[in-house]
């Protein structure tokens, strides 16, 4: 079956993922996560490549690119290949590493670029590694906090010292709620939604004026208007509906 071709941005920024196959946790240890920053890091002047963003987890990463879509793929090629290298040496095995080729979507705007990096930098937060951002040393965002790209390109440090008046700024931004779903696994595309199908519940029940989340839940007229806004908000089905619902409803009051 042929591949699809991929989305071309308007603004050459591409939010790119790969995953570990078979789910593995291909940066598992403190040497493969800075082993691939070290080959990122190695590529970036030789392929014309600007890295905005990054966050190395266990089993997959993210990075906010700005590039052309071929030299962006050239890139990618022999970062992952020589990854793969490294890690099959070092774990005595052969075959493929990475699943598949690398996922991207298209940045087109301003909002988008600046939601999707606090979504790479909330990345071990979300995940609960961390319950700080800056507690994590596998992201760019201390390179923004300290205003020197020892990864991120220059570019990026001067476009965030032009939106934001201090890093304390920029950090509370990263504490906001959001309502985009970024480009992820799909186990965390999943809790993407959850956490927003909650978002929408706390907000119903701000709006209303009702006593407590738990008021929405228990009243059809309120739950159904809670429901039509899950759909409409995350543009998913009637049955994935009712299924973010469920979790919701289980977190709210336990059944």
């Amino acid at each position: 079956m042929p591949r699809t071709a991929r989305m071309k941005s308007s603004t050459d920024f591409y939010h790119v993922i790969a995953r570990g196959i078979n789910h593995e946790r291909i940066f598992n240890q403190p040497r493969e996560k800075n082993n691939f920053i070290r080959i990122l890091k190695k590529y970036l002047k030789k392929y014309d490549v600007e890295l905005y963003a990054y966050v190395i987890m266990s089993t997959h990463f993210h990075l906010l690119i700005h590039s052309e879509l071929e030299v962006l793929s050239g890139y990618l090629a022999i970062v992952l290949a020589e990854f793969a290298e490294y890690y099959n040496y070092k774990h005595n095995r052969n075959g493929h590493v990475f699943q598949n080729r690398f996922k991207s979507e298209c940045v087109e705007n301003m909002q988008y670029f600046w939601n999707c990096i606090r979504y790479i930098h909330m990345n071990p937060v979300d995940a609960n590694l961390v319950k700080n951002p800056m507690k994590y040393k596998y992201s760019s965002i201390k390179e923004y906090e300290v205003e020197e790209g020892q990864i991120i390109h220059p570019k990026a440090i001067a476009l965030y010292k032009e939106t934001f008046s201090d890093f304390d700024e920029y950090l509370n931004f990263h504490d906001k709620n959001y309502k985009e779903i970024f480009l992820d696994t799909p186990e965390e595309i999943e809790l993407q939604q959850q956490k927003i199908a909650m978002a929408i519940l706390i907000q119903e029940s701000h709006r209303l004026g009702v006593q407590s989340p738990k008021e929405v839940i228990e009243r059809q007229e309120l739950r159904d208007e809670y429901k039509r806004k899950i759909q409409s908000n995350l543009r998913v089905s009637k049955r994935k509906t009712e299924r973010l619902y469920r979790n919701v409803k289980r977190c709210i009051i336990g059944k």
